[in-house]
């Protein structure tokens, strides 16, 4: 199922994309104050009207659609 996201999600978020970035890209931590920070701001001040993110679920299990 695509759902949007809830904000519970954030962190997953916050740590599947440091763990992508990193393990494909060998990007370093200061990335992850970067994307810390960003999905945090969305999450927080986000325009969700005109921005979004969207979560797939397997059996109940969020995956980050990329």
């Amino acid at each position: 199922m695509i759902r949007t996201f809830l904000q519970k999600d954030l962190q997953y978020v916050i740590e599947a994309h440091i763990r992508i970035y990193r393990d494909e890209y060998n990007y370093d931590d200061s990335f992850a104050e970067f994307i810390t920070h960003a999905v945090n701001s969305f999450g927080c001040s986000g325009n969700h009207a005109t921005e979004m993110l969207w979560v797939m679920e397997l059996d109940q299990t969020a995956s980050l659609l990329r």
